[in-house]
């Protein structure tokens, strides 16, 4: 027997060498450690890790944006309004994750997730949330549970934008002046 650890916010590809997990697991491992008996098969491994089923597809796509943009559960639920906010008015999600997401499915870096560069924003994938409206068409990463909580229970605000600062703090703003304030 072995185990198998699944951490909050990696990507089917990161998971484990010893399978070949389908992209369209993606969102659907949830996060947790895994007692996997060694006659197990890649089927029963998969129905021993995976999600219930009762969960949206659109939930998930949005607790997996949330899992990769902020790290505590409060964050998450301001980000989770954020967002719905921003999908409300049809204003783009502008999510950096989405596009390294995009980027690396392209490329298949040997690390994933790294910054973006400028070029990167121009990547022509339904995941670039920069050229594309709504959310992706699916999850970008395996959530864990307080970015799921988070999708169910948004905190309400009137921001639309937000930015991780140096020092791991967030900063939200209601304008783009505002915002970019905080960028600098």
């Amino acid at each position: 027997d072995f185990w198998l650890k699944i951490i909050p916010g990696t990507r089917v590809e990161e998971i484990s060498s010893k399978f070949s997990f389908t992209p369209d697991l993606e969102g659907y491992l949830f996060p947790d450690s895994y007692l996997i008996p060694e006659y197990f098969t890649q089927d029963q491994v998969i129905s021993l890790i995976k999600r219930n089923s009762d969960i949206k597809t659109s939930d998930i796509t949005l607790a997996s944006l949330l899992e990769r943009e902020a790290k505590t559960k409060t964050d998450k639920q301001m980000v989770a309004g954020i967002i719905n906010n921003r999908l409300k008015i049809g204003m783009a999600l502008q999510i950096d994750a989405t596009v390294q997401y995009a980027r690396d499915t392209l490329t298949h870096p040997a690390k994933y997730w790294l910054k973006l560069t400028k070029s990167d924003l121009k990547i022509i994938s339904p995941y670039n949330t920069y050229l594309n409206s709504g959310l992706p068409p699916a999850p970008i990463c395996n959530p864990g549970y307080d970015s799921l909580f988070a999708t169910q229970n948004p905190i309400p605000s009137n921001y639309l934008y937000y930015i991780n600062g140096t020092n791991g703090t967030m900063h939200y703003a209601k304008t783009l002046s505002e915002h970019n304030k905080n960028i600098e």
